[in-house]
């Protein structure tokens, strides 16, 4: 049996503590720069920030993510989808 984690979360503690060095954070930016969604993707896990992004967590997301234009996620199919 395989277990897998989608979680859609609005605690910026709960996102942090549920990422780990061998995943990949994805943002996307308004168009005034701010941070309006986080995903945290792993082989086991998928993380959905839909909290609001104050200014430390938009630091940190900025130094270990990357920046995208879209981000989707079918929980059906079982992908994350990104464009940069």
């Amino acid at each position: 049996m395989k277990f897998q984690l989608i979680a859609k979360v609005t605690d910026p503690d709960l996102l942090r503590k549920s990422m780990h060095e061998l995943g990949t954070v994805f943002y996307q930016t308004d168009e005034k720069d701010n941070v309006v969604l986080i995903v945290y993707f792993s082989g086991s896990r998928i993380v959905q920030y839909n909290g609001k992004v104050e200014e430390e967590l938009s630091k940190f997301v900025r130094a270990i993510g990357y920046r995208v234009s879209s981000i989707e996620i079918d929980e059906v199919q079982g992908y994350v989808k990104i464009l940069q």
